[in-house]
């Protein structure tokens, strides 16, 4: 066989343009991954904000919600986690931090009142493991941080 016909064949070209190409894909793949661990996480975190403030809405107290919203994450957040906030308001704009119970006394109610529950993923007392999940790194491109995204659940106040 002469030099010229050597050059010319193409035995090993698939295995040269698969490792060429696995790198990008196993980006790919790991970036889709890593992404939809982050967003199934946020969206356990939503159900969960939004549950704690259902318990809130009937009548519950700050202790119930923030039980409520740690038992519906998953066994992610601690009950008694700062990164839960437990609000309420009477007039529907102006939000206060609740202390003892998430509604106002019924007596206290107007038709605008509902309570409101707040997970703060950038908090710094959220668990190391929220924390880092929340910040995506797909290999070439910036990090994506998920960590600035609104995470509440409100209901109006049942006591009225």
């Amino acid at each position: 066989m002469r030099i010229r016909d050597k050059l010319r064949r193409e035995d090993g070209a698939a295995a040269v343009e698969f490792a060429l190409i696995v790198g990008v894909l196993a980006m790919l793949l790991f970036g889709m991954l890593q992404f939809g661990l982050a967003f199934f996480q946020l969206q356990n975190l939503r159900a969960a904000a939004r549950e704690g403030a259902r318990v809130g809405a009937v009548g519950g107290t700050v202790t119930q919600v923030k039980q409520r919203v740690a038992d519906d994450s998953g066994g992610t957040l601690p009950a008694n986690s700062a990164a839960v906030i437990v609000e309420s308001t009477t007039n529907g704009s102006t939000w206060v931090t609740a202390t003892t119970a998430a509604c106002p006394t019924p007596q206290a109610q107007t038709i605008q009142s509902a309570t409101r529950v707040r997970i703060d993923l950038s908090s710094p007392s959220l668990p190391s493991g929220l924390q880092n999940i929340f910040t995506v790194n797909i290999p070439l491109l910036p990090p994506i941080s998920l960590r600035s995204t609104a995470v509440s659940g409100e209901f109006r106040c049942e006591g009225i």
